[in-house]
């Protein structure tokens, strides 16, 4: 929703006289921006699950858990960035924030350092759990998954 509100296809649409979606308010992206300060923690708290059981698995060597340890370091570093966007669309004024160019509040490249990092999960992550993990593991950490 952020993107689609945010987009350069929305704004190219509203600057040809297009009519789509208005200009969103501070407070609609605000709210949108509440699932990224906090019911995505719980999304993350699961992932943190499997990604424990998959370093026990196969993260012996350094790099693996490395690569593990970063997934959990972009967790923090997207909830904080979602954090830092929601404060500033409180604080900041409007001609003051559409001064910093087409991407005022940082919330384009927001989503598009989150798509990224949904594609790296899929990829790498989701990819070595179904290859490394038994179906007797991955139905006990998706059992531990829901109790968090």
């Amino acid at each position: 929703m952020l993107e689609t509100v945010t987009g350069p296809v929305a704004a190219d649409a509203r600057r040809a006289g297009i009519r789509v979606l208005a200009k969103p308010e501070r407070k609609t992206l605000r709210e949108l921006l509440r699932f990224f300060t906090g019911r995505v923690g719980v999304h993350f708290k699961r992932e943190a699950v499997l990604i424990t059981a998959l370093r026990r698995v196969i993260g012996r060597r350094r790099a693996e858990r490395n690569e593990f340890e970063n997934l959990l370091l972009e967790h923090r570093a997207l909830k904080a960035d979602a954090g830092a966007i929601a404060k500033k669309l409180s604080r900041t004024s409007p001609s003051a924030a559409e001064g910093n160019g087409n991407d005022p509040y940082g919330i384009r490249s927001f989503v598009r350092h989150y798509r990224d990092h949904i594609s790296c999960e899929e990829r790498i992550l989701f990819v070595l759990a179904q290859m490394r993990l038994t179906a007797g593991q991955r139905q006990r950490i998706s059992q531990r998954m829901l109790q968090v």
